[in-house]
């Protein structure tokens, strides 16, 4: 099956000078893993170049970490010129998902992604959608051991970390696939490097958000909450979802933050009989976009232009929708550290 994949694949970009490869904004390593491997299938395997980039920030200190040590050549999307590509790819997100850069005006050619199917994905030519995966560097890893080509050490060490931090260390929607894809990269994999970007160094900025983040949760139940208010790291916002979730007795987290465009938020659960993805989509309806899969999921508020009344009522609505969805709106709550 991955070989007629990669057989449409040739026949969308041959003869094409580049083609643009888009991950979805503030990437994490999954996106950045996966977006760099499809880089090098076409360049190794189908003979074609392109560009890869991002829109927003690499902010986290470990994504950061992970593009400087492995020499990852990505790009702020600012810095090309989108209509100069005849192909554009989109990866580890989906057209009119609400968190990439890509116009709407601009119809991608190729989707490579794991998270739930949209509509808007059927228009494109090549479509490789996967939610039963629990990662995009699974099924990049898959193209290039069908491709046969020689996963190199960087390589395999950003598709390890890829797979392995959006599972968290494969316990969280992992599937077989994912199981056989790190067990393939890992004796490639720069084990002193890896250590060096899971455990890099952390700014004075970064431990006053984390300790703000801490003062500001609050517990209803098996669930806890937490308002960043103004962003200044986007990324935040799923680190402490992450995080908070791994504290005794919580079931569910939902951290949410905002910046002069948009509210964002990030869902996380520990019950694997429901699907975030799904509930985040019912939180934002009418306000937003969401996306997810399994136990992980988050969205977006678009807030531009509106009223400071407006956006607060649109964060308050986020929140007590979550609250209802969950059973948990009559509960009271108590802050996770006393003041």
């Amino acid at each position: 099956m991955n070989q007629e994949r990669l057989e449409r694949l040739r026949q969308i970009v041959e003869r094409k000078k580049k083609v643009l490869i888009l991950t979805h904004n503030n990437p994490d390593p999954d996106a950045i893993a996966a977006g760099w491997a499809l880089s090098y299938l076409l360049r190794e395997e189908l003979d074609v170049g392109s560009v890869f980039v991002y829109g927003g920030i690499i902010m986290r200190a470990e994504n950061r970490a992970m593009v400087r040590l492995l020499n990852i050549d990505i790009k702020p999307m600012e810095m090309v010129n989108i209509y100069n590509f005849s192909v554009v790819a989109l990866v580890d997100t989906q057209p009119r998902a609400g968190n990439n850069a890509l116009p709407s005006r601009i119809k991608p050619a190729i989707v490579i992604d794991h998270h739930g199917q949209r509509k808007a994905s059927e228009m494109a030519e090549f479509a490789d959608i996967r939610p039963q995966y629990g990662s995009c560097s699974t099924i990049l890893t898959e193209y290039l051991i069908h491709a046969g080509l020689s996963v190199k050490k960087k390589m395999a060490t950003a598709l390890y970390y890829g797979s392995k931090s959006d599972t968290q260390d494969l316990g969280r929607d992992a599937t077989d696939a994912d199981y056989k894809a790190t067990i393939h990269l890992y004796s490639r994999v720069q084990q002193k490097v890896l250590s060096q970007i899971e455990h890099p160094e952390l700014s004075r900025d970064y431990i006053m958000d984390f300790d703000q983040a801490l003062h500001d949760a609050v517990i209803c139940g098996d669930v806890i909450l937490c308002d960043l208010g103004f962003l200044v790291n986007p990324d935040m916002v799923s680190l402490m979802a992450d995080f908070f979730l791994r504290i005794s007795g919580v079931r569910w987290s939902f951290v949410m933050g905002a910046s002069d465009s948009r509210v964002i938020f990030s869902l996380r659960t520990k019950r694997r009989n429901q699907n975030a993805g799904l509930m985040a989509r019912r939180m934002v309806k009418g306000l937003g976009t969401a996306g997810g899969h399994g136990m992980i999921a988050g969205g977006q508020i678009a807030t531009r232009g509106l009223a400071g009344e407006t956006q607060e009522k649109a964060r308050k609505d986020l929140r007590s929708r979550f609250l209802r969805i969950v059973g948990r709106e009559n509960i009271k709550q108590e802050r996770l550290i006393p003041q």
